[in-house]
């Protein structure tokens, strides 16, 4: 029953502060079933924490309002309250309350896709919490960070943190907290393709929630089992479990994990071409991510609406939707909170890790002082070559004019063909020195006549007279870029769809686009009807040395070349193929006069 302090004068000042206190554990309980009901019921409490001036109800009621104003997806408030209780909690010299007090913030902050900062207080939270031999609340702390490991796909780490989250949990009898732990574990256990441990890691999960009550803590655990579902294109299945997840989100005022469930509701209903609701359920979701600030959640859901664009040859909407998924996810996993988190991890490691650390930045120098090493050797050598390459070649031309043995020819063509392929991969490697080495600078570009000169250059290639080449450029664009990187990337890309191009059908074309899609940002897109690539290859595409097809010449390094040409212009590269129909790239890069003043050198 809930307890109620209001008109009890009777009460001596001992009992009202107990009685507050019981108040106060009543919010926290109630908050499984109802945020609202807990953060109602905390108000009231303070307000007679006020009139009776008790310094550390007042504290744990700001340290509980942080943490419901956090589940509803208030931030700022929660924020607010969450600081103003660690305040409290330090000056009464509460190792407990400021625990509690630091796990809010740092709740706050990796919810707001701030990772580095949430984790610098969690560790801060975690060292109390040691010190006060709070394992409870340790357990907790470690699963918080475990999922901040996980944002950044450092799975092996957030494996091993849950784990032992779990561990704590079970040995201390704490069923609420080894479920919570159960939850990401299993979605590890999805991620690596282990489906036997991940359904019996988010059942338990289940079992343990049903035991303990926990209602919100209950609809996280369905939305782990759906996800397995999905996962194994159960899709009905997946769609009762998120619906049941989105449902019980809904009634506790959960924020956050609504727009989980919205995300992955979409993903179902996309999977089973229900584009219409797949579509508004990712909008929701990117409506809760703006409300939230959370960034995360708005650049999956801008993602899956890129996808569903592209499947309806919607390519306007399309890379809208994709500037956005970039740039939010940009912000989410920039270099700068990559860094930050590194420091912090070694700042709270032992004297052994530390020192294992040291000697790893100076392997990884070593290893970047090998590299340029390399890149040196592989320039000079390829300089070096070329004059004997050339000669060989020309050996060639004089063979054919004064031979007339057809054995002997055929066995010079042989070496002809060899000799041409070392040339072009020298060629290939010097160009690939060139793009590491490049200083950035700006000019404004002529598609027309850039596009033009491209295509040109590759007449001589097999089959080139049969293809039909179809050139949009915007008319009204003026961008300045790079030129020497502009013509690398487009050079690259409109030779890999001329040596790719079908010779058994009538009609092989290659369709090049280049627009401008934003204030800051334009892209080029290159699509034919060629021999396309298979699935499990089209990862591999960008590596060095990779090779689609060995039927047709060239060295393996065009592809890689275009990407550190991209990669230098801070864009990005994708492709879509599908075999027998054709391959489609798609850059994306910012408009260079929008760099950064110091790659211009200006």
């Amino acid at each position: 029953m809930q307890p109620n302090i209001q008109n009890e004068p009777s009460l001596d000042y001992e009992a009202q502060l107990k009685r507050v206190d019981s108040m106060l554990k009543y919010a926290m309980e109630s908050r499984v079933s109802s945020v609202k009901d807990a953060i109602d019921l905390t108000i009231q409490a303070q307000a007679k924490c006020v009139s009776l001036n008790y310094a550390q109800g007042l504290a744990q009621c700001s340290c509980q309002l942080g943490l419901f104003y956090m589940i509803i997806g208030d931030h700022l408030a929660a924020l607010e309250y969450s600081q103003d209780a660690l305040k409290l909690f330090t000056e009464l010299a509460s190792k407990q309350g400021m625990a509690d007090a630091l796990f809010n913030i740092g709740s706050i902050e990796y919810k707001s896709t701030k990772y580095h900062k949430g984790l610098e207080r969690f560790y801060e939270c975690l060292r109390i919490q040691r010190e006060i031999k709070d394992v409870v609340g340790e357990s907790r702390t470690l699963k918080a960070i475990g999922f901040i490991y996980e944002a950044f796909n450092e799975y092996d780490k957030a494996l091993e943190t849950y784990q032992k989250c779990r561990e704590l949990s079970h040995l201390n009898n704490d069923k609420n907290g080894e479920s919570n732990a159960c939850n990401p574990l299993s979605g590890i256990y999805l991620k690596r393709g282990d489906y036997k441990n991940a359904l019996e890691t988010i059942n338990t999960s289940i079992i343990l929630k049903k035991e303990t009550g926990d209602k919100r803590g209950l609809a996280f655990a369905w939305y782990g089992k759906g996800k397995i579902h999905l996962h194994l294109k159960e899709y009905e299945e997946a769609r009762g479990y998120f619906l049941k997840s989105l449902k019980v989100h809904n009634e506790v005022g959960d924020k956050m994990g609504c727009g989980m469930s919205m995300t992955k509701l979409g993903q179902v209903c996309k999977s089973t071409n229900q584009y219409s609701e797949a579509k508004k359920y990712f909008h929701e979701a990117i409506a809760l991510g703006e409300s939230l600030d959370n960034l995360q959640l708005m650049y999956k859901a801008y993602y899956e609406l890129f996808d569903i664009a592209m499947n309806d040859s919607n390519e306007s909407e399309a890379l809208a939707f994709h500037i956005k998924y970039h740039n939010y996810k940009e912000q989410v996993l920039n270099s700068e909170t990559k860094s930050k988190i590194k420091s912090l991890e070694s700042m709270w490691k032992m004297e052994s890790l530390e020192s294992e650390a040291r000697l790893q930045r100076e392997n990884n120098y070593a290893i970047e002082k090998k590299n340029e090493e390399l890149d040196k050797f592989s320039s000079r050598v390829s300089h070096d070559l070329r004059g004997p390459i050339s000669s060989l070649m020309g050996l060639y031309d004089v063979v054919r004019s004064e031979i007339s043995d057809e054995n002997a020819l055929r066995y010079f063509q042989l070496y002809h063909h060899r000799i041409t392929r070392i040339n072009q991969t020298i060629i290939d490697l010097l160009e690939l020195s060139k793009v590491k080495d490049w200083q950035l600078s700006s000019t404004r570009i002529d598609f027309d006549e850039m596009v033009a000169d491209c295509i040109e250059s590759f007449s001589y290639l097999p089959g080139f007279d049969k293809i039909q080449f179809d050139i949009e450029l915007d008319k009204e664009m003026e961008i300045e870029s790079d030129r020497s990187l502009m013509n690398t990337i487009i050079q690259n890309l409109i030779e890999n769809s001329i040596k790719y191009a079908r010779q058994d059908i009538d009609n092989p074309f290659v369709k090049i686009q280049v627009k401008q899609t934003a204030e800051d940002y334009m892209c080029v897109i290159v699509e034919d009807n060629g021999i396309g690539i298979e699935e499990e290859y089209q990862t591999k595409v960008f590596d060095m040395f990779y090779r689609a097809n060995d039927e047709v010449q060239g060295s393996g390094l065009g592809m890689f070349i275009l990407k550190s040409a991209v990669e230098k212009l801070e864009g990005e590269v994708s492709l879509m193929s599908e075999v027998n129909k054709g391959t489609k790239f798609v850059v994306l890069l910012p408009i260079l006069e929008n760099l950064k003043k110091e790659y211009l050198g200006i």
